[in-house]
């Protein structure tokens, strides 16, 4: 294995650690692991990494944050990043078998620290190399049990039994700001018009846009792609039950 570490610009306040082998088979999943020290960080947080056309990524550990694996883009999302001076998270990339070369891993932690100021810290990139010769030098089914453990396992019965008549909605978060703008205001700064309705919460001091509400997953990544084409790369979709933000992974099961 090998450790690429990337020191943020004040070096004692942010360090990413990226923990992957340096050759990888295609054809075969390989663990990526994350290390990023925190100090300060407690508000919201997202962490992305970009890889090639034809990959497929399973999640590992994630640390309390939203995973989603969408348009070629690993997303680890915190709407409150966990209290750790240490945030381990971690997944599993697989290339499709007919690829070969090599490709560059980067990866970029953007944040809130004291209700408005936004920060952000870049890894890399570096250079991964698909090679057919080369093994996976760890046991897959042990990452599997270790890393993608529950933190907190809740009762089945404790999440159906919670009022199941609340409707699960998605939405695609286009903007967080310190600022109380308008639609129009928010369509000028991201860039590009907005198909859907806007929502707009506040969380301590700061404004989160939301457009769309959706009652599929599906429905919402489709208008999420569309943004993304527009260039709202920052968007990512959320997701309520009522008045309660949940996790995707929830929302996605509850919506069955």
């Amino acid at each position: 294995m090998m450790v690429f570490v990337f020191h943020g610009a004040a070096a004692q306040d942010k360090t990413i650690r990226v923990d992957t082998q340096p050759s990888w088979p295609p054809g075969s999943f390989v663990p990526v692991r994350i290390e990023i020290v925190n100090h300060g960080i407690n508000d919201f947080a997202r962490f992305y990494q970009d890889l090639p056309q034809g990959f497929t990524v399973k999640r590992g550990n994630t640390a309390g944050a939203d995973f989603y694996w969408d348009n070629n883009q690993v997303n680890f999302v915190w709407v409150n990043m966990p209290d750790k001076k240490i945030i381990r998270i971690s997944y599993l990339a697989k290339a499709d078998e007919s690829l070969t070369g090599s490709f560059r891993l980067g990866g970029k932690l953007d944040y809130i620290i004291e209700g408005d100021k936004r920060g952000s810290a870049e890894f890399g990139p570096v250079v991964i190399h698909l090679d057919k010769k080369a093994t996976v030098e760890e046991d897959i089914d042990q990452f599997i049990e270790e890393e993608t453990a529950p933190e907190n396992i809740i009762p089945a019965d404790n999440v159906y039994k919670k009022d199941i008549t609340e409707k699960i909605v998605f939405r695609v978060q286009v903007a967080i700001s310190s600022e109380h703008i308008t639609k129009a205001e928010l369509e000028s700064r991201i860039g590009c018009p907005l198909k859907y309705n806007v929502t707009i919460l506040r969380a301590g001091n700061m404004y989160k846009y939301q457009s769309g509400a959706f009652k599929k997953y599906s429905e919402a990544n489709i208008y999420l792609g569309d943004m993304k084409n527009r260039g709202v790369n920052d968007a990512f979709i959320v997701a309520y039950r009522g008045e309660e933000q949940i996790s995707i992974e929830l929302a996605r099961t509850l919506e069955k």
